[in-house]
């Protein structure tokens, strides 16, 4: 439990560097842009502290997925970004990864 809740914080630095990336406007903006530096580093940081202790594979699923669900709601919640059938496929296959990553199963021993 503690591994998803360090994951979920973790993402959710993600979410707010990639949205303040957008506001950085390629730099330009300094305090956006010290603002991506400050929660990838929390973020980044997060990641690695909970891959030491589980699959680095599982994680970085869950981080990109759970991370690239978000921050495409956010664009188009922000940014007025498109909402495709095509797009919200995709956000469906990538949600549905994710449980399916997170449902226990018993694993046989080979």
């Amino acid at each position: 439990m503690k591994t998803y809740l360090l994951l979920g914080i973790s993402i959710l630095f993600e979410v707010a560097g990639a949205t303040a990336m957008k506001y950085s406007e390629g730099f330009t903006n300094v305090m956006a842009s010290l603002v991506v530096i400050f929660c990838y580093t929390l973020a980044v940081s997060f990641y690695i502290f909970i891959t030491k202790n589980n699959e680095i594979g599982m994680i970085n699923a869950l981080w990109s997925g759970g991370g690239t669900l978000l921050v495409t709601l956010l664009g188009v919640g922000l940014f007025g970004e498109s909402v495709t059938m095509s797009k919200l496929l995709g956000l469906t296959l990538i949600l549905v990864g994710m449980v399916g990553l997170t449902v226990p199963v018993k694993e046989r021993s080979v």
